[in-house]
C-alpha cells in the first residue's frame, strides 16, 4: 500500500543511497525505484530501512509523490519524469537539496575538463588555512554526506547532470573552468550542454571567469575574477608571462610563481593552477599561502599520472580523460614531436573525434583503439596518424610496446567513457597501470 505524503528516489546508486539515508535521518518517508529490483546498495540501504524493496519506474508512483530525487545520472527526458513533470510533480537532485541545506560558503566548480583536480587544489589550499572544509560533490563524496554544521567551508565539483536540477544553487564562489563538447548522447546540442553549465553563475556573489571561454552568459549580478593563458591586466586577472625560464603565473603585475615549480606537468595544469589561484582570492584566502599549498601538490590518480618509464618509454595513465577535450589536452602536454602513442577507446558519448585530428597529426607517433567505439575513432582518424585496432587492453599495452621507441610516451588517455569494458574510469585506469607494471615484473 502506498502511504500518503512521500518522496520517490529514482536510482540507487551512489547518490541515491546518499539521498536515502538522508532522507531517512530526517524521519522522511520515501520509496526508490530502479532499473535494477537488486541493486549493489539495497541491503545496505534495509541495513537501515527494513523490509524496503526497489520498485520499477512506476508512472503511478511518481505522479502520486510530492517530491522526486532523481539521480544524476538519471535522464529528465525519460517519459515517466516528463510526465510528472507535466503533472507539476516538483523534481530536484542532491545538489539542489543541499543548497537549501547548507549553511556555511559554497564554491562550486564545473567545466568540462579539469574538475575533479581543481575541485582537490581548492580543498588543499583552504584545508592549509581553514578547519572544518568539506569537498564533496562529483568528485565522488555524495554532497549531502558533508552537510555538517561544524563545516566553514564547502567545496563542491558539479557535474552538468547535476545542474541540471540545481540551476538555483546559492554559491558564494562559482567557476566554469573551460568548455568542450560532451555527453552529446544527452543533450541535443553542444549549445544545450554549455548552456546547462553556465547556470552555475545564476546565483553566485562570485563569478571566476576563464578569459578563454568566448561562450557567452550573463553574469552582471556576480562581481568578477578572471584567469587565462594570456597577461593579466588587473589586480583581480590572473594569467601568465612568458619569460626566458618558461611561464611565470602572474596576479597583475604580481609574480607569482614559475609554472616549472609545479609538480604537475603540462600547460592544462597550470591552467589549473590559475584557476585554483583565482578561486580562492575569491574566498579570501591568502594567495602566499596558496602558492605553499599549490607547491605540495602532487595531483590525482588517473589524471595524467605518471606509471613509470620502460626501455626509455615513458607510460602515463590520464583514464580519466572521458571526453575529446581532455584528451587534446592531454596529448597537447606531453607532446615533443611525434612521440606519443596514443590509446583511445570507450563509450564515445556521442564525441566528435575528428576535433583531435589536428593534435593527433601534429603529435601522435601511433594510434591505438579499443572498447565499443574503436572503429568510429579509427575512422575519424585513420588520415591523420596510423591506426591499430585492439581487441582489448592487454593487446593495446603489447602493441604500444612493440611500436615505440626510446623518448616515445604511451599516453593512455581514453576520450570515452568506460563502461563498455570496466566499472568506472578508475577500474579502467588500474588495469592500465597493473599491465603497465606487468612488464616491469
Amino acid at each position: 500500500m502506498v502511504k500518503d505524503n512521500f518522496k520517490v528516489i529514482v536510482g540507487l546508486g551512489q547518490t541515491g543511497y546518499s539521498v536515502a539515508r538522508y532522507l531517512s535521518a530526517t524521519g522522511v518517508d520515501y520509496y526508490v525505484v530502479d532499473d535494477d529490483p537488486m541493486p549493489a546498495r539495497l541491503s545496505d540501504l534495509q541495513a537501515f530501512k527494513p523490509g524496503i524493496e526497489v520498485r520499477p519506474m512506476e508512472q503511478e508512483l511518481l505522479l502520486q509523490a510530492n517530491e522526486i530525487i532523481i539521480s544524476p545520472g538519471v535522464p529528465l527526458s525519460l517519459p515517466e519524469i516528463r510526465a510528472a513533470l507535466r503533472q507539476g510533480v516538483p523534481v530536484t537532485g542532491d545538489v539542489a537539496m543541499f543548497g537549501d541545506l547548507a549553511e556555511a560558503p559554497v564554491i562550486a566548480i564545473t567545466g568540462s575538463n579539469g574538475k575533479s583536480t581543481v575541485t582537490s587544489m581548492v580543498g588543499a589550499c583552504a584545508k592549509d588555512q581553514i578547519n572544518g572544509v568539506r569537498i564533496a560533490g562529483n568528485i565522488g563524496t555524495p554532497c549531502l554526506d558533508v552537510l555538517d554544521d561544524c563545516a566553514e567551508l564547502y567545496v563542491l565539483e558539479v557535474s552538468s547532470f547535476q545542474l541540471e536540477l540545481a540551476s538555483e544553487l546559492p554559491v558564494k564562489v562559482a567557476v566554469v573552468l573551460n568548455l568542450s563538447p560532451d555527453h552529446m548522447d544527452r543533450y541535443a546540442s553542444v549549445e544545450d550542454y554549455y548552456k546547462v553549465k553556465i547556470k552555475i553563475y545564476k546565483h553566485c556573489e562570485i563569478a571566476v571567469l576563464n578569459r578563454d571561454i568566448t561562450f557567452q552568459f550573463d553574469s552582471r549580478n556576480a562581481h568578477k575574477i578572471t584567469f587565462g593563458s594570456d597577461v593579466p591586466y588587473s589586480d583581480t586577472d590572473y594569467g601568465l608571462r612568458q619569460t626566458g625560464s618558461g611561464p611565470v603565473l602572474y596576479q597583475g603585475q604580481t609574480e607569482l610563481m614559475h609554472a616549472s615549480e609545479l609538480k604537475q606537468k603540462g600547460k592544462h595544469n597550470v591552467q589549473n593552477a590559475l584557476a585554483t589561484l583565482a578561486i580562492g582570492h575569491a574566498a579570501d584566502l591568502d594567495i602566499s599561502e596558496m602558492i605553499n599549498s599549490l607547491l605540495k601538490f602532487e595531483g590525482l590518480p588517473h589524471r595524467c599520472e605518471w606509471v613509470g618509464k620502460i626501455d626509455g618509454v615513458a607510460y602515463v595513465n590520464d583514464s580519466k580523460a572521458t571526453n575529446v577535450g581532455a584528451s587534446i589536452a592531454a596529448v597537447e602536454s606531453f607532446a615533443d614531436g611525434k612521440n606519443i602513442i596514443l590509446i583511445l577507446g570507450g563509450e564515445g558519448k556521442g564525441g566528435d573525434f575528428s576535433m583531435m585530428s589536428r593534435a593527433v597529426s601534429q603529435n601522435v607517433k601511433k594510434l591505438l583503439v579499443f572498447g565499443h567505439d574503436k572503429e568510429l575513432i579509427a575512422k575519424s582518424l585513420s588520415q591523420f596518424a596510423p591506426v591499430e585496432i585492439c581487441s582489448d587492453l592487454a593487446e593495446v599495452i603489447a602493441v604500444a610496446a612493440a611500436s615505440s621507441s626510446t623518448g616515445d610516451t604511451v599516453l593512455f588517455s581514453p576520450a570515452c567513457a568506460s563502461f563498455d569494458m570496466f566499472e568506472n574510469y578508475q577500474d579502467r585506469g588500474r588495469e592500465f597501470k597493473r599491465l603497465v607494471l606487468e612488464k616491469t615484473s
